[in-house]
């Protein structure tokens, strides 16, 4: 797929999960991660190694802020 597309469902998907993360819903956390994920594989393709680290490290702190919502969801 070309990078031009990609960047723009990667600014798109932040858009929306950002959204959805300030209006308290969960599912902006999954939308979040597939924009980092998006991301991580264009920087990947680049070799621009440390955006794919910093693309990484954003989905594990992602991952984890995720968990912690559901646990005090509960």
């Amino acid at each position: 797929m070309d990078v031009l597309v990609l960047s723009i469902i990667s600014l798109i998907t932040t858009l929306i999960g950002l959204w959805l993360l300030g209006e308290k819903k969960s599912l902006g956390f999954v939308i979040f991660t597939g924009s980092l994920a998006c991301q991580l594989y264009i920087f990947y393709m680049q070799k621009n190694w440390f955006l794919v680290f910093q693309m990484l490290v954003l989905i594990i702190f992602n991952l984890v802020n995720y968990r912690k919502w559901e646990k005090d969801a509960k």
